[in-house]
């Protein structure tokens, strides 16, 4: 194992403060693994600007989207023959989980006061209108659990190394999509039986996020087609939500990180940047997930950005980081790779 080294310190309201967040426990938690290069300080510091507008956009496209292909799939399903109608209809709901991922995505940014840097309290006034009613997020718990990621990384109150060891997330078979698939549904009720308790606690945010989807999915529905048709666009909403969102955000947990042979939080991070990540698994530049951990003040329109910046200006960024270009793949750490090279 390579000597490691604290980042450098961030700018003001970056994340930073993540690590301050957490009282110090006897159990410490993974260092950073990494050092920015002198010549990139400024670069880092400009890519910590927030961008509500462009964050609202995103938002709204992503509800728009998911809100159209739920009216349109249902008026389909009531209009044609279900040859045409079933394949699109699992079309639609695969699409209508994507851009919910996509908000869920959304709410992470906002746990770091990514949608607004400064203005704190329009930062979740912003996102719980726009990312976290549609998708029954409550800010203010996932914040709370998220630094916890952050600020007590690899140790037993990381709540994501819990959840990684509870389902034995590195076992999943990467070897072949059947493989994987079957990984993916042995896992997949215990996975959403979790979530569901944390959602049940919450009876409000779960009533809003209903009351949201009846106006805005079954309200154009009938009156693009008829009641039969809103019914229809709310069954397909809510098998979005339960069925097809689960599987999307098991698959990109299960993504990000590999606790098991890292010592650091760089080596143990893996960025997810191949196309069906970026387009399907990981909206919003989330597969850049190194990057994000390194420096969580960073907003996701700039995430990519960094990432190549960094692949080509720093040798040692772009030699260590753990990347997956396909689903399938099961990036090797570092040390390890050195290691078979010396064996040979």
């Amino acid at each position: 194992m390579m000597t490691t080294n604290h980042v450098s310190p961030a700018p003001p309201d970056s994340g930073a403060a993540v690590q301050s967040a957490v009282p110090p426990e006897d159990e410490s938690p993974y260092r950073k693994g990494y050092r920015l290069p002198h010549g990139l300080r400024e670069e880092i510091a400009a890519a910590h600007q927030s961008r509500p507008v462009l964050t609202v956009a995103c938002a709204l496209a992503d509800s728009a989207v998911a809100l159209t292909a739920a009216v349109l799939c249902a008026w389909l399903l009531v209009s044609t023959t279900p040859l045409c109608s079933v394949p699109s209809a699992i079309v639609g709901c695969v699409l209508i989980a994507r851009q919910l991922r996509a908000l869920e995505n959304l709410t992470h940014e906002a746990s770091h006061y990514n949608w607004s840097r400064h203005q704190r309290r329009m930062n979740d006034i912003l996102a719980w209108l726009f990312a976290g009613l549609p998708t029954s997020g409550r800010l203010s718990d996932y914040r709370a659990s998220h630094l916890r990621h952050h600020g007590r990384f690899g140790t037993s109150e990381d709540p994501d190394r819990r959840r990684y060891a509870e389902l034995d997330l590195e076992a999943m078979d990467r070897s072949s999509a059947a493989g994987f698939t079957g990984s993916v549904l042995v896992r997949i009720t215990r996975y959403q039986i979790g979530w569901l308790r944390e959602v049940k606690s919450d009876l409000t945010t779960t009533a809003g996020a209903l009351l949201w989807s009846v106006a805005l999915v079954a309200g154009p529905a009938a009156l693009l087609a008829d009641p039969v048709a809103a019914l229809v666009a709310t069954g397909l909403w809510v098998i979005s939500v339960f069925v097809f969102l689960p599987v999307l955000r098991l698959i990109a947990e299960a993504d990000e990180h590999i606790y098991s042979d890292s010592g650091t939080v760089f080596d143990a991070t893996v960025s997810n940047v191949g196309l069906l990540h970026r387009v399907l698994v990981h909206p919003h530049a989330d597969g850049y997930h190194t990057v994000h951990h390194l420096w969580p003040g960073i907003p996701h329109h700039a995430l990519r950005r960094v990432h190549f910046m960094l692949m080509v200006q720093d040798p040692e960024y772009a030699r260590r980081i753990r990347i997956r270009h396909r689903l399938l793949d099961t990036p090797q750490a570092v040390a390890v790779d050195e290691q078979k090279e010396g064996a040979r």
